[in-house]
């Protein structure tokens, strides 16, 4: 009977050291990659799909802000103008950050290549158009040419925004598989959770065989153990907390966005509008084609709510804020090996304790 007792209490130890040490490589693999994750959808993720949605806003600006120039002939003095440069630089470096943070990929890498050439060829053509159209009598040239870059190469189907809908698209997608893969699956909790209910578990066992054996209530640093082991579950708890968290956020996110696209979907239709008035104006014998009569009717209303520039962003702060606290865990990844050493030692001294005690009786 004595070298059972000493064989069990062996095995006991054996399998407590043996089960810390899968909760400390588990649990400190999952909060780790949960908080690259974390950071990753914050840094560059969430940050690429703001920088196209900011480009596609900043290209129907440029394209408002030419078209008012050609048509208050503000043209003659100062170009497409001011705000057209602005607002085009804007979308330049938009479209080098998103290049910079891209998480689609080659697809990803694919459209902005093609979104980059045609936006040259864009400002190429509005450029085309602010010299024929200083040129005495090249008013009808230059607003056909104005007309051919803002329809066909920002606003036909192959065109700039519809190209950058695409690579909004793909970014979105990127980051849909992101908060549903890897360290954020919906599985991945079990990961380490599991080998801290078979360690909850053991310890249970071994203070119940410890007191039937050894006729002790409680050993202490098993008790202490436990108590730590229940403390390192509550904290891998905020692994659940960062994905809700980064779930919200992009919830969040396309919320801001829909709202973005509403007002942005306003501006393009009065930018539309106005060079269609200022095509249909320049046209001889008011016959401008198929073309410009099939474009004639612009909405000039969108469903929905449409926010103003600073509800729009406050809106992105928010999800700034949020992305940032399902980061927000920089001690975590110490905090899990100094617990789990701490339950060894533990549970080590406390099964050694009860063997010193069973030496000593045989």
């Amino acid at each position: 009977m004595s070298s059972t007792t000493r064989r069990t209490l062996v095995r006991l130890r054996v399998a407590l050291l043996v089960t810390t040490l899968a909760v400390l490589v588990t649990g400190f693999a999952t909060v780790r990659g949960v908080q690259m994750a974390a950071e990753t959808v914050r840094d560059r993720t969430a940050q690429a799909v703001v920088e196209v949605a900011a480009a596609e806003s900043a290209l129907i600006r440029a394209d408002r802000a030419a078209v008012r120039s050609f048509t208050s002939g503000e043209v003659r003095l100062a170009g497409a103008g001011t705000e057209y440069a602005t607002q085009t630089a804007l979308a330049s470096q938009s479209l080098t950050r998103v290049a910079e943070l891209n998480e689609a990929g080659d697809a990803g890498s694919q459209i902005l290549r093609l979104v980059e050439g045609l936006l040259a060829a864009y400002r190429a053509a509005v450029a085309q158009a602010d010299a024929h159209y200083r040129q005495g009598g090249g008013e009808v040239v230059g607003t056909a040419d104005l007309w051919d870059a803002s329809s066909q190469l920002l606003h036909s189907p192959d065109g700039v925004l519809e190209q950058l809908g695409d690579l909004r698209s793909v970014q979105e997608q990127a980051l849909a598989r992101q908060l549903t893969t890897g360290w954020l699956h919906p599985a991945t909790p079990a990961l380490w959770a599991v080998p801290i209910a078979v360690l909850l578990a053991l310890l249970c066992v071994t203070q119940l065989y410890l007191g039937k054996r050894f006729q002790r209530l409680v050993n202490p640093q098993l008790l202490a153990a436990t108590l730590l082991l229940l403390g390192l579950c509550a904290s891998m708890m905020f692994t659940l907390v960062a994905a809700h968290r980064l779930d919200t956020a992009r919830d969040r996110l396309t919320e801001v966005l829909a709202g973005w696209d509403r007002r942005m979907a306003l501006t393009d239709a009065d930018g539309q509008d106005k060079l269609i008035r200022l095509v249909t104006a320049h046209c001889r014998g008011g016959d401008c084609g198929p073309t410009v009569g099939a474009a004639g009717q612009v909405p000039t209303s969108v469903a929905g709510t449409i926010p103003d520039e600073a509800t729009t962003a406050a809106g992105t702060r928010d999800v700034s804020d949020r992305l940032e606290a399902a980061a927000a865990s920089s001690q975590l990844p110490l905090v899990v090996p100094a617990v789990t050493l701490a339950i060894a030692v533990l549970a080590g001294w406390g099964l050694h304790a009860r063997l010193d005690e069973y030496r000593f009786r045989s």
